[in-house]
């Protein structure tokens, strides 16, 4: 994550876990001769908390002698334009997208997010719970190429996540020892959110059942399944190429691929396609694997985004 000279977006929210990173990465400055650059993103739905947590923030980073981006957005409009989305969804869309345009323009190497192994464990439930894949249920990757939709420059951009194998207890004893500052934002605390219904309610009683390591855990498991997934995806791209030519599947020989491999090669082939995955969804890939295999021979199949797949 952190060779020597690296070029560090730290994202900045004034929480707890954001505030313990950047003074982490402070630290290291020197010793991994860092360049460190400070953003926040301000999402418009908390008024005067809000622009209290932007000014701590840029309070912060002038204290440590760093460079600060600020922006403001206006998420509920953003949802009512985009018509479709949670508030959560786009929020976080926006957030990446504020990050890499601004890596990207600083040429920077990387954005550096301050998710725990609290958070991990919380997003692999929150998953679970919404159906998601074996690809979901790894969790959040400890560092991945940060892309958001079609921003030029963002693939190049290496988003990193520090303090995923640190917990949330850790990070507060951290702040405790330093007397350290931070932000407490109060629609965290709003039940009406998955995540934080998942946090405040259901860990801690699940904990009580299966004891203080059950994040841990959750966390061991979704590295096992990460390191399947690279396997499973190297297989996926090999039988990719053997039964495509980029813009078209030769049915015959997609029918002859195992079942499990199958679905992934149509998710591969929609992504290589459309440029992204957004809106497909389990049922759309089995309806597509219907076509294919006992639809009509001109049949048709409409996909998100005014994408059809034609038999």
């Amino acid at each position: 994550m952190l060779s020597p000279g690296k070029r560090i977006l730290a994202a900045v929210s004034g929480g707890p876990d954001s505030v313990a990173m950047l003074h982490l990465l402070y630290d290291l400055r020197e010793e991994l001769e860092l360049t460190i650059e400070v953003a926040h993103l301000q999402h418009g739905i908390r008024g005067e908390e809000a622009n209290e947590d932007a000014r701590f923030v840029a309070g912060l980073a002038e204290q440590l002698g760093l460079i600060c981006h600020l922006k403001e957005i206006d998420l509920p409009q953003l949802k009512i334009a985009s018509r479709k989305g949670s508030l959560e969804e786009i929020g976080r869309l926006e957030r990446y997208r504020f990050f890499a345009e601004t890596a990207h323009r600083r040429q920077l190497d990387a954005v550096a997010t301050a998710h725990t192994a609290d958070d991990q464990a919380e997003t692999i439930v929150m998953r679970l719970f919404r159906g998601a894949a074996r690809t979901g249920l790894r969790g959040m990757a400890p560092l991945r190429q940060l892309d958001v939709g079609s921003n030029r420059g963002s693939a190049n951009v290496l988003l990193i996540r520090p303090l995923l194998d640190a917990n949330r207890k850790q990070v507060m004893e951290f702040l405790e020892q330093r007397k350290l500052n931070y932000r407490t934002d109060s629609s965290n605390t709003d039940l009406f959110y998955l995540r934080n219904w998942i946090r405040l309610k259901l860990m801690p009683r699940a904990s009580e059942r299966f004891g203080a390591a059950l994040p841990a855990r959750l966390c061991a498991q979704a590295q096992v399944l990460r390191d399947e997934e690279d396997y499973l995806a190297d297989l996926t791209r090999q039988q990719f190429d053997d039964v495509s030519d980029g813009k078209s599947l030769n049915r015959g020989a997609f029918l002859n691929i195992n079942k499990a491999l199958q679905r992934r090669v149509i998710r591969l082939w929609i992504e290589q396609r459309r440029g992204h995955l957004r809106a497909i969804d389990f049922d759309h890939v089995e309806a597509a694997l219907s076509l294919i295999g006992a639809g009509p021979p001109q049949g048709r199949l409409a996909l998100p985004g005014g994408w059809e797949l034609a038999r």
